[in-house]
């Protein structure tokens, strides 16, 4: 069977949301030839034999630590050959409308490289799934109030079923991609644990001239940071952390200091300008998050763009 697109879940400690998320695909795939690759990166809550007793067919990968996000999908890609590969978060579930879009965008759209549709979260509330590519100061601008300009966050314009392929990024919890593209531009960095890993996959590909395509017209269920919840604390560090590893790799040293007194100088203002205590709290998480993201640049490592 020639198989027309690997379907890649990155699972750590989720396994009742990981079952529902194959349940999903093997119901939204129908009769469509697709393989699913299940990488389980050091799960202790028994994610892989559910997987195993479940899906007998699926293919696994098992870690024995937690190599992160862009790692582990990387373990997939490279394992499958399929023209197209569909990156879905194992707290995420497809849709056949969602999965149905994706396809026809890349059909339609020969130079279409990733492409990714609404996420919708359990309460039914869509997030943000698309953004412009981050730089020294559209993320701290926003995060002040001003919106004007650049921003961080993008609105994708939705004209019928069009999708809108101008977009800079979007999301890996329901991201399709283009093997050929990824072959031009690399893979995931595995410098990135998680986090911004897509963001700056997506840039690499949009740099070679292949585009990013929204599919306004489809949608995926989300239920938000499954694995991450786990670890609050060490999720917003690592947040930061590879949104300093994305600017120092795509726009230079000055640019990331410019950056960090930004982000600094707003979540400040914050600490101190918030009127209830617990946004005064979240800032001050933010806050000591970024400091110590920070403090330890200097040790990371990354590809060269």
């Amino acid at each position: 069977m020639d198989v027309r697109v690997d379907v890649v879940v990155v699972s750590y400690n989720t396994k009742a949301l990981l079952l529902e998320c194959l349940a999903s695909v093997f119901e939204s795939a129908q009769t469509r030839d697709v393989r699913v690759v299940v990488v389980d990166n050091a799960s202790q809550d028994g994610s892989l034999e559910a997987v195993h007793r479940a899906y007998p067919l699926t293919n696994a990968i098992s870690n024995t630590t937690n190599l992160g996000f862009a790692a582990a999908c990387n373990q997939a890609i490279r394992i499958t050959d399929s023209p197209f590969i569909l990156l879905l978060n194992s707290d995420a579930r497809l849709t056949s409308q969602g999965f149905e879009s994706m396809l026809n965008c890349f059909d339609q759209n020969p130079r279409c490289g990733a492409a990714g549709c609404r996420l919708i979260d359990a309460e039914g509330i869509e997030e943000a799934s698309t953004r412009n590519f981050l730089t020294p100061m559209n993320q701290a601008l926003e995060l002040a109030g001003f919106n004007f300009g650049s921003q961080r966050t993008n609105r994708p314009r939705i004209e019928g079923e069009r999708p809108d392929c101008s977009v800079d990024w979007i999301a890996g919890a329901c991201l399709m991609l283009r093997r050929a593209a990824i072959e031009e531009s690399g893979l995931f960095d595995e410098g990135f644990f998680m986090y911004s890993e897509d963001e700056d996959l997506c840039f690499r590909i949009r740099k070679l001239g292949w585009s990013v395509c929204f599919c306004g017209q489809a949608s995926a269920i989300h239920h938000r940071a499954g694995s991450s919840r786990l670890n609050k604390d060490e999720a917003l560090r690592q947040f930061y952390k590879s949104q300093i590893l994305f600017l120092l790799k795509h726009r230079g040293r000055g640019p990331t200091l410019l950056f960090a007194r930004m982000m600094k100088t707003v979540l400040m203002m914050k600490c101190w300008l918030s009127r209830t205590r617990s946004s005064r709290d979240a800032a001050r998480a933010h806050l000591e998050a970024f400091g110590e993201a920070w403090r330890h640049r200097g040790s990371w490592k990354f590809d060269e763009p």
